[in-house]
């Protein structure tokens, strides 16, 4: 079997449940490494709030023998409220909390994290127009120190600017739109709607998935409704349902592997459940026990 990298994991405090806690639990903590964040987008995104007092106390329940980081409570688009946060949050004692650099502080501020920490978070990113203009300086201004871009994925950026981390949930968009994603190498991921698995798919996509290690007969399994609805999980011992959604997971775990390969820049898959993060251990289990090359 391969030895391949460990799985790199976000998951967000608003979505850290008792069952993904459970299930991590039951992971050999050599396989994964753990971005904690703090939610502060899905608070700004739906208006709800959270509290700081909550988020420190579920922080302190998580097992040090796990390879983590956790993500300062931030709030987008505000950075005075995002740095009087991280003071508060290291004034409790979590000396190790990533700071959050975000859209409109200060370059001396970036400065008073780089003196308290060696890793921080890039934020305010994942949505608006200017966001290239912004990370361009941000990069010149930061001289090549450890980052983490958070929501901001961009291919020509990664191999031009090779970041420390990033984060993307794009993995998970296959299960909405219904497409189908495969890994094509060089960083790049090829999206297909599921019309045209409706008869036998083109030979090149049949090659390239026979490349991540599926069979014919699950490649045109495809052709089936039932394996573009999800049950959550890919059991094709019973079903194919969640088929084309765990093709697509697949895709995205071989593109993480080759980028941190290539690039050295650890791209991390942010879950919102326990099917999800259960889904990409299934991924990184079926590429070893079928010797996929990433």
């Amino acid at each position: 079997m391969l030895k391949l990298p460990k799985l790199n994991l976000l998951v967000a405090f608003p979505y850290f449940s008792k069952s993904i806690y459970k299930l991590l639990l039951t992971k050999d903590p050599d396989s994964f490494r753990l971005i904690i964040d703090s939610g502060a987008f899905t608070a700004w995104n739906t208006g709800k709030q959270i509290s700081l007092d909550n988020y420190a106390k579920f922080l302190k329940t998580i097992p040090s023998h796990w390879e983590y980081k956790s993500v300062q409570l931030d709030v987008f688009g505000n950075p005075e409220q995002t740095y009087i946060n991280y003071l508060k949050m290291m004034d409790m004692g979590f000396n190790e909390i990533m700071p959050v650099f975000t859209r409109g502080d200060s370059l001396e501020r970036l400065e008073e994290f780089y003196s308290y920490t060696n890793y921080i978070m890039f934020g305010g990113i994942v949505v608006g127009g200017e966001n290239k203009n912004y990370v361009k300086w941000f990069c010149e201004m930061n001289k090549g120190r450890k980052a983490h871009w958070l929501g901001f994925v961009n291919l020509p950026f990664m191999k031009h600017y090779k970041p420390y981390s990033v984060d993307s949930s794009s993995w998970t968009r296959g299960a909405r739109f219904g497409t189908l994603e495969f890994y094509n190498g060089f960083g790049e991921v090829k999206i297909h709607n599921k019309k045209i698995f409706i008869q036998k798919p083109p030979e090149k996509i049949i090659k390239v998935l026979k490349e991540s290690g599926f069979t014919v007969n699950e490649i045109l399994a495809l052709s089936n409704k039932e394996s573009w609805t999800s049950s959550g999980y890919y059991r094709p011992e019973i079903c194919n349902k969640s088929l084309a959604f765990f093709m697509t997971a697949l895709a995205h775990v071989r593109r993480s592997l080759d980028v941190e390969k290539k690039l050295g820049t650890q791209i991390y898959l942010a879950c919102g459940g326990e099917n999800q993060v259960e889904t990409l251990f299934e991924c990184v289990k079926f590429l070893n026990e079928r010797n996929v090359k990433y």
